[in-house]
């Protein structure tokens, strides 16, 4: 079975669909015959420099990463997916192709035409939902207006759609109950249980106000412990200095370290050095139903136990007091913090159950779950 795999974003970049993109399609591609990820260019390295350099891992013969050029001053997808489009006509004409999967939704009535046109299997890898705006209290409806028409009008055509959460697919069948939809959760490459001395408390991702970090750095103020904090974040001088300020403000600076964008190398360097590994998640509606964070697989591959904020997502993939523990607000994670680092054999307990327990999340597997669902067996 061959693969296509389309993406709208910039490859590579800081943004997380770049991780997610590369390490599925590295995954895809130990489970199919061909794998095709087609996506923007934004570097003039070759892919298996930009893969070893970010990742340090290898490109499969069988991969193929389709970069794209497109002008940057033109924001719109149009031209990109006539391009996508011409590409994949060429590999179905060579019979290439068996499987077509999207996470754009504006992509999707393209997704339906090519399965008319060519008889492919057509797949919705959703990382949202906007099928009904009347739910959604963290966006503005107006502005995505188009995107759910789009939604509603292309998803009952597909094949299927395959959901990151229980609770994100539990919405996808409540809106399209004739549609089969499915579960394939993030992964990560493999776990690693590193005995180095641990010392920070870290927060990786993004420095939007939503992402929560200002609730870490104002809880590490409130702690016995007085942890060290690590912030791997930042994609503008702009975003670390405004987090830097807040610093200052709440915290001893000088046991502050923001690191701005790292390689996968670089995080993981970091990660050998973490004990605790922080997900302080804003409640808003993308945050309890829809979102994966990628910085808890990243926790998880290394063995270190989480505090995450109590979401019906984030209880999906934390063991409470087993891989992980819950807060409900600031005092609440403080003390978290405390109770995990000043008891460090419970670190330690933690680690163990992780090493086995995120095993399950292993990328491979999500393809291996993807090969399933293609062939249509049973959800």
């Amino acid at each position: 079975m061959k693969i296509a795999y389309v993406h709208t974003g910039k490859w590579p970049s800081n943004s997380p669909s770049f991780t997610f993109v590369t390490n599925n399609a590295i995954a895809l591609a130990s489970e199919f015959d061909e794998c095709f990820l087609f996506v923007k260019n934004n570097s003039d390295k070759n892919s298996k420099e930009i893969v070893l350099e970010n990742f340090d891992l290898a490109v499969p013969n069988n991969l193929f990463i389709e970069r794209i050029n497109c002008l940057s001053i033109i924001n719109s997808n149009y031209f990109y997916y006539h391009k996508v489009n011409s590409k994949l006509k060429k590999l179905f004409s060579k019979n290439k192709i068996d499987v077509v999967i999207t996470r754009n939704p504006t992509f999707l009535k393209y997704l339906v035409k090519i399965k008319i046109k060519y008889k492919s299997k057509v797949f919705f890898e959703t990382h949202d939902f906007y099928a009904n705006l009347k739910l959604r209290d963290d966006i503005n409806p107006a502005k995505k207006k188009h995107i759910e028409k789009i939604e509603n009008k292309y998803i009952p055509k597909l094949d299927g759609v395959i959901c990151l959460q229980n609770s994100q697919k539990e919405l996808y069948e409540e809106k399209f109950q004739q549609t089969k939809i499915y579960l394939a959760r993030t992964g990560l490459q493999k776990v690693n249980n590193i005995n180095l001395e641990k010392n920070f408390v870290t927060y990786i991702g993004s420095l939007d106000k939503h992402k929560g970090v200002i609730q870490l750095i104002k809880a590490a103020a409130l702690t016995k412990s007085k942890p060290k904090l690590l912030i791997i974040g930042g994609k503008t001088k702009l975003e670390i200095e405004n987090i830097q300020k807040i610093v200052d403000k709440n915290y001893n600076k000088n046991s502050v370290k923001i690191t701005g964008w790292v390689s996968k190398k670089e995080l993981g360097e970091y990660l050998t050095k973490t004990a605790i590994g922080i997900v302080p998640l804003e409640e808003t509606f993308f945050n309890k139903y829809l979102t994966s964070p990628l910085k808890l697989f990243d926790y998880f591959s290394f063995c270190i136990p989480v505090i995450a904020t109590d979401l019906p997502t984030t209880r999906e993939l934390i063991l409470e007091n087993k891989t992980g523990l819950f807060f409900q607000n600031i005092d609440d994670l403080a003390n978290r913090i405390d109770e995990l680092l000043l008891n460090p054999s419970k670190i330690n307990e933690m680690r163990n159950e992780i090493f086995n327990y995120g095993k399950k999340y292993l990328w491979i597997n999500r393809a291996k779950e993807l090969r399933e669902i293609f062939n249509f067996k049973s959800n």
